[in-house]
């Protein structure tokens, strides 16, 4: 039997609540994932992350909004793309063009 002192020294320091600061979070591993990539691009903890989301949806901000990174790799991908074509066409005009 645990005596009320052993209890206090187990349990984690608390607000005027009662609410430690801890807490035990279960979800799907995709989400899991997506948050921790999200985190990573973003260059913090999970952990930070999670409770800057959390902390602005409690106080109405709005979400952050992912960096894009996915879509800025293809965006550079689609002017390479486009450059190239404009190279391969100028240089095709100024072969039609050679007297």
């Amino acid at each position: 039997m645990a005596t009320a002192a052993a209890r206090r020294a187990r349990t984690p320091t608390s607000d005027d609540n009662g609410h430690s600061g801890r807490l035990l979070l279960r979800m799907p591993p995709e989400l899991h994932s997506e948050l921790a990539q999200a985190a990573e691009r973003d260059g913090s903890s999970l952990n930070a992350y999670i409770t800057r989301i959390l902390g602005n949806s409690v106080e109405g901000a709005a979400p952050p909004r992912p960096s894009g990174g996915r879509l800025l790799r293809y965006a550079v991908i689609a002017d390479l793309v486009l450059v190239a074509v404009a190279a391969l066409v100028a240089v095709a005009l100024l072969i039609a063009a050679w007297p």
